[in-house]
Formats: structure tokens, sequence, C-alpha cells
């Protein structure tokens, strides 16, 4: 099996049977979710969880394109 989430400078932090935590070139981290199925492990991309720079805001935004913005 190979999962394929790394770009070139990137860096894994860390692996558990539940998540894949990457180190972005850009200095963020990804929190990438892994889902065991009965077709076997697979990442969820649609709720990766991003730690950026700023100053303490948390943004999301949901299906049909609304930004939920939180202080």
């Amino acid at each position: 099996m190979k999962i394929k989430v790394l770009h070139q400078g990137d860096k894994v932090l860390n692996v558990t049977s539940e998540f894949i935590v990457i180190k972005r070139v850009n200095g963020e981290v990804d929190i990438i979710p892994v889902v065991v199925t009965d077709m076997g492990p697979r990442v969820e991309m649609s709720n990766i969880v991003t730690i950026g720079y700023g100053d303490n805001v948390v943004e999301t935004e949901t299906e049909d394109g609304v930004k939920i913005i939180s202080f």
C-alpha cells in the first residue's frame, strides 16, 4: 500500500491508526484522517484539518460554499 499525500519538501510528523500528520513546506501542518473500510484503509480528504498561521481564527467552509469564521 502507498499513501501519496506528500509534496516535495513536506515532512511526516506522526502516523497513527487514525491520522497522518504532515508539516508542509510553508510551515502549515495538515492532520489527515485515516478511515478503515471493508476495502482497507483510505485517507478522508474532505475532513483534513490544517493548522496555519493567524490570529487564533478558525475557518471552515460548508458543502454549499458558505465560509464560517470564529474568533
